[in-house]
């Protein structure tokens, strides 16, 4: 008997919702495979999931060359924040303040 798949939780901010309606429909795509892999406890090819510095609150998971993920995973579940360019990264690289 196969072993069940046990998926995180997960909740998208507002503007993670307005950043992937951006998106192209292949983008949408890459950012779908991201969040379910994320959920999943798992990997894409290429994905690098990794701390944003300096105060590595959150964490981003690369969609393609020049889309991140921008999420945090806390209480079993993950809060998926926005999908930015690669350049934008460095905005998230803080915690906000009363977080």
């Amino acid at each position: 008997m196969a072993s069940k798949q046990t998926f995180l939780a997960a909740a998208w901010s507002e503007q993670y919702k307005k950043s992937y309606a951006d998106l192209q429909h292949a983008e949408q795509q890459g950012a779908d495979q991201v969040a379910i892999a994320l959920m999943k406890r798992e990997s894409t090819p290429g994905m690098r999931v990794k701390p944003i510095e300096p105060d590595q609150y959150y964490r981003e998971a690369r969609i393609n060359d020049g889309d991140r993920t921008i999420f945090r995973e806390d209480a079993g579940a993950v809060l998926f924040v926005a999908v930015v360019p690669h350049d934008d990264i460095g905005k998230y690289g803080r915690k906000p303040p009363g977080a």
